[in-house]
């Protein structure tokens, strides 16, 4: 079994299960963002029971350390960190066939603030 930790940037906010929690609050009013709660909060059970190895359609390597959760057109980029974790790290809805080098960059960028603050 792995742990999955929300990242959490350096004024303490976790930007991704804010967004779990307030899709799972509108969930109770909306049937499409109540499936999308629960398939995000399934493939990150698969990835705690899996880990990488859930390989596709459930986790996608994208580059260097960072791979991506694929709930619906929901993506939710990851690294593992250590001690058997991966770190959740940033979300975005993809519209594109490619993925977004912006997307892939904020990741990073969240990736290297995690482990300069976690040394």
């Amino acid at each position: 079994m792995f742990e999955v930790e929300f990242y959490e940037d350096r004024s303490g906010n976790e930007p991704i299960k804010d967004f779990i929690v307030d899709l799972q609050a509108k969930g109770q009013t909306s049937k499409n963002d109540r499936i999308r709660s629960e398939k995000i909060l399934t493939y990150i059970r698969v990835l705690q029971k899996y880990g990488t190895r859930a390989g596709e359609p459930y986790v996608k390597h994208i580059e260097d350390d960072i791979w991506e959760l694929r709930p619906l057109d929901d993506r939710i980029f990851f690294f593992y960190f250590r001690d058997n974790t991966f770190v959740l790290l940033h979300h975005f809805l993809k519209k594109t066939k490619k993925t977004p080098r912006r997307e892939i960059e904020q990741a990073k960028r969240n990736q290297t603030d995690h482990l300069e603050r976690s040394k």
